[in-house]
């Protein structure tokens, strides 16, 4: 399958907002994540509000040859994640799960990496084999774990050199 690449200035975000949610919806409905509708809800508006108001806002979007939406990444500048060093935080990664699989992810991945400056890059995730190897495979290592707020699940930290 064929799929474009695409930046997604930070000013276009919010025209696609139904578009990705519905991405959001089916990707995090499943396994491992089995977020409620509202999950996706918040993290297109976690984007959202991101987008609207950071200068180092970045994201790529992934389509067919049709313009369906395939798939997000989107990232910006933290520290939170670090403690205080700056490093590039990878916020999201979405693939439709009818593509999963097929290099996607991948691509939206290398591709958001790619469009910053070197140093660091940090991403939080499920800490389930499924989300780590993945990562892992892709040159990311756990650096930290953590139970944000009054989460029931235990997530990881992972970093990796741009």
């Amino acid at each position: 399958m064929t799929y474009r690449l695409t930046d997604l200035p930070a000013g276009e975000t919010a025209g696609h907002r139904d578009e990705l949610l519905a991405l959001s919806a089916q990707a995090f409905c499943g396994a491992p994540w089995h977020e409620p509708p509202l999950g996706a809800v918040r993290t297109v508006d976690r984007l959202l509000d991101s987008a609207a108001r950071r200068d180092d806002f970045t994201a790529v979007v992934a389509t067919d040859a049709d313009g369906a939406l395939l798939g997000f990444a989107a990232g910006w500048t933290d520290t939170v994640l670090t403690g205080g060093e700056t490093a590039f935080e990878l916020a999201e990664l979405v693939v439709a799960p009818g593509h999963q699989g097929r290099g996607i992810g991948r691509g939206l991945h290398d591709a958001l990496l790619g469009a910053g400056t070197p140093g660091p890059a940090l991403l939080m995730t499920l800490d389930v084999p499924e989300l780590t190897d993945r990562y892992a495979r892709w040159g990311w290592a756990v650096v930290d774990r953590r139970r944000p707020g009054k989460e029931e699940r235990e997530y990881v930290v992972m970093r990796r050199e741009r």
